[in-house]
């Protein structure tokens, strides 16, 4: 009596209420996988940006010396641009003009899939029920956005590995439309299985046992 009241007073409708306890029981069941797909996603991150795609240099190749000429038989590049931009251990496609874009956004993709991936860890060993409205409405929002991201650094680093072929532009184009597509679907069935859900909650009511019958028993 005292839960149902206190449902009451938060004034949850009870389809709402029970639809969120299944999304925490499946949650609770599946916490183990949640934190192995995390620690992979965290990974792949991670791996990306300290083995960014192009490589780095694997020397200095500014000859600060002053005169002369450097690597590729040019003017040093301290006479040229007095920032150098081709440091040992740094990408070689970081300030590349015609993939610029395509480095910033796999940098913002695979910054977003580490932290967010490195969230679920924490919020799975902390001990905390995910139970919790709160939390378990988190936890969806993190894992949905390490998941996006991840596939969005993926396509990043294809655009800046590869030279303008028409084919791998057309590969581009279909991975592209694919992960357009594909959780669309998904969010489409969640939401046809979420109404089926209400409607046979609103219009088939469990029948209730019958009573038994014990008339032979007394003649």
């Amino acid at each position: 009596m005292e839960g149902e009241n206190r449902h009451e007073v938060r004034g949850e409708p009870e389809w709402l209420r029970n639809y969120l306890d299944r999304q925490g029981d499946w949650l609770e069941k599946t916490k183990a996988n949640l934190v192995v797909a995390a620690t992979i996603i965290a990974s792949m991150s991670f791996q990306m940006m300290v083995n960014p795609p192009g490589g780095v240099w694997q020397e200095d190749k500014c000859n600060v010396g002053g005169g002369g000429v450097d690597w590729a038989g040019l003017p040093p590049v301290s006479q040229l641009d007095p920032v150098c931009t081709k440091i040992a251990g740094t990408s070689v496609l970081e300030h590349s003009d015609s993939k610029r874009v395509g480095y910033i956004g796999a940098v913002i993709s695979c910054t977003v899939s580490f932290s967010a991936s490195m969230s679920i860890i924490l919020l799975a060993i902390s001990g905390l029920r995910l139970r919790n409205r709160v939390l378990m409405i988190l936890l969806i929002v993190l894992m949905v956005t390490a998941v996006v991201c991840m596939v969005s650094a993926y396509g990043f680093s294809v655009g800046l590995v590869q030279s303008d072929d028409a084919v791998v532009h057309m590969i581009l184009g279909v991975y592209i439309y694919y992960w357009i597509l594909f959780p669309a679907l998904i969010i489409l069935i969640q939401i046809l299985r979420f109404l089926i859900w209400i409607l046979r909650l609103v219009f088939c009511k469990p029948r209730r046992p019958r009573p038994r019958s014990y008339g032979h028993l007394t003649s």
